[in-house]
């Protein structure tokens, strides 16, 4: 035998070994067709290979060889072998291809006329499973006459196209693995091991750039009625159903998942309290008026319970996080249906966590009752004397200096603390004042989200009726700290709390957007101006320039004007001119543990 043929059929031997499938040819499959182009180009000096396969979104095509860098020749080549695999295939001129092109040799060209150049292709398709394969190559016209050279050739492209033919049928099998060890076989979500896998990595990211998540917790009331009633298959019905609704409630890069059962998870990324609150309150919302048909004609009402957990707040652990929200969610289903809870004082001082520094004096707060309130003169500047009083929050010290709130209202807010040490205060408040009330009114910071609570109008009533507090003499300054998206139930509230003669007021009008949504929807009685505007106005314009808008705004709503942060003689004076009808502040009486009589 000829040492040329010897060492061609040495090559091909090689190449043909090469041509079985392994693990490493799965993990480095554009490596390996590249490296077989180039060793198969030494054999048969071909102008260009192309490979190609079906993908979920059309067809792909790699073309190794002699590729131009751009222009026309490329869109040449392109067409070309996309003629060639539609004269085969004529189904495939409706279908959308992608290219993608790697040179094996820089100096190398293709020829200028399409009479020098010769191609072969084959094409496999197969419907089960079902997979698409062609592999085809650009020739000299010349060179490759001799029979066994073709039938050599023929052999490789045939051993080629079974290889990508396995290739694709081990990749979608793969993928068809992964999809279905981490979905839920009914629902088509997230399943629980995804979704914890999930949630490391987020409280992982979370961790490094300081930012925040939140898990909600939800449970689907009365579905085991359903499923004993009317079978697991009108049970599985429902519980696609909600799987779709509650998806429609969340937002892009939200993650929702059956956590097994008739339970729910969503981990929603760079996100606090107040924007838990709201996405968890929107799933409430949407349920309100959803209804399961049965198959004997009935509609029942479907709600859920909902349980709220906040990264890094509540818990560093996504372990914990989950346990957290989930003891909420059973403290929700406790109180009634289409409940929403966060994270007790109880559950966060349980055995196995370790609070901050900071979170475990609010926790020892609200255990031991150490809130106490204090008391902060608003004056009336026309007729003078103390119109009324703001009840300001303290925390008792074991020092015996008392903790002003700025020190600990950010994190009792992000923690969800602040709504049961509102409740504390209300309670001392009252309680230190029964039974001799004066005519002055008592102003009680309270959050829009706190309001929002179920048991709030009830706890305020059991107050009254314990201490015969009045409640013509309550006005609750709704904070901008938080803000809520869907103003209806708000609403609502405030009209109920209003028949009882409570009036509203306005805190820290101006100092951000919230301030003219409250003004539109709620019944507001009293607007108090942003410190930072008067302070300063006596020396800044625009400042002056506000705090006189905000008065024309009071009077054309009927609303009274309060200034804060007033600090000197001179300022109540140029507010008095303004026509502003009453100050707080230093100057008029700092914060103090007891009341003028």
């Amino acid at each position: 035998m000829p040492e040329v043929e010897r060492d061609l059929l040495e090559l091909t031997s090689r190449l043909t070994r090469s041509l079985v499938l392994t693990p490493e040819i799965l993990h480095n499959w554009p490596c390996f067709l590249r490296e077989f182009s180039r060793k198969l180009r030494q054999v048969f000096p071909f102008f260009y290979l192309f490979v190609g396969w079906k993908e979920r979104k059309g067809y792909r095509v790699q073309v190794f060889g002699c590729c131009p860098r751009a222009g026309d020749k490329r869109e040449k080549l392109r067409e070309r072998i996309r003629k060639t695999l539609e004269d085969a295939e004529p189904d495939l001129r409706q279908r959308r291809f992608s290219f993608s092109f790697q040179t094996l040799e820089e100096d190398a060209v293709l020829p200028g006329e399409a009479e020098e150049l010769s191609q072969v292709c084959k094409i496999v398709s197969l419907r089960n499973p079902a997979v698409w394969a062609a592999v085809g190559m650009g020739l000299p016209t010349s060179g490759f006459e001799i029979e066994p050279l073709l039938l050599i050739l023929e052999n490789l492209l045939s051993m080629l196209i079974n290889l990508v033919l396995s290739v694709r049928v081990m990749e979608d099998y793969t993928r068809h693995l992964e999809f279905h060890a981490t979905r839920d076989a009914l629902t088509g979500l997230y399943n629980r091991w995804a979704f914890r896998e999930f949630l490391s990595t987020e409280t992982a990211r979370a961790k490094r750039r300081g930012s925040r998540l939140a898990v909600l917790f939800l449970d689907v009331d009365n579905l085991k009625f359903i499923n004993d009633f009317y079978g697991h298959e009108e049970g599985d019905r429902l519980l696609r159903s909600l799987a779709e609704r509650i998806s429609g409630q969340l937002r892009r890069g939200d993650i929702l998942a059956r956590y097994g059962g008739d339970e729910f998870v969503a981990l929603l990324p760079d996100t606090g309290l107040q924007g838990a609150f709201s996405v968890a309150r929107r799933i409430l919302k949407s349920l309100r008026g959803f209804s399961f048909s049965t198959p004997d004609g009935k509609s029942l009402g479907i709600s859920c319970s909902v349980g709220l957990a906040v990264f890094p707040d509540h818990a560093t652990d996504p372990e914990r996080l989950i346990l957290l929200a989930d003891r909420a969610m059973y403290r929700a289903k406790k109180k009634g249906k289409r409940g929403l809870e966060i994270p007790s004082p109880e559950d966060l001082s349980a055995e196995g966590f370790e609070p901050s520094g900071h979170l475990l004096t609010l926790l020892e707060a609200v255990e031991k009752r150490r809130i106490i309130p204090y008391f902060q003169p608003i004056v009336d500047l026309k007729r003078g004397g103390i119109f009324a009083y703001e009840v300001l929050m303290r925390l008792e010290t074991d020092t015996g200096a008392p903790l002003p709130a700025r020190k600990f209202i950010s994190l009792a807010e992000r923690i969800g603390l602040l709504g049961r040490m509102e409740e504390i205060l209300w309670e001392k408040t009252l309680e230190k004042l029964s039974p001799s009330w004066g005519d002055f009114l008592l102003f009680f910071n309270v959050s829009p989200v706190a309001l929002l609570r179920r048991d709030f109008l009830e706890h305020l009533e059991e107050l009254w009726k314990k201490y015969r507090f009045s409640p013509e003499h309550l006005v609750l300054e709704i904070t901008e700290r938080e803000s809520v998206l869907d103003l209806t139930e708000l609403r609502i509230l405030a009209r109920k709390l209003r028949s009882r003669g409570i009036r509203f007021a306005l805190d820290d009008f101006g100092s951000g957007y919230s301030s003219y949504r409250y003004l539109r929807h709620l019944p507001i009685d009293f607007i108090k101006i942003e410190g930072e505007f008067v302070r300063s106005m006596h020396r800044n314009e625009i400042d002056r320039a506000f705090v006189a808008g905000a008065v024309t705004l009071a009077r054309t709503l009927g609303a009274g004007i309060v200034a804060e942060f007033v600090e000197s003689e001179e300022l109540a004076d140029e507010l008095r001119r303004l026509g502003v009808d009453y100050a707080q502040g230093y100057w008029l009486g700092k914060p103090a543990p007891e009341i003028r009589r």
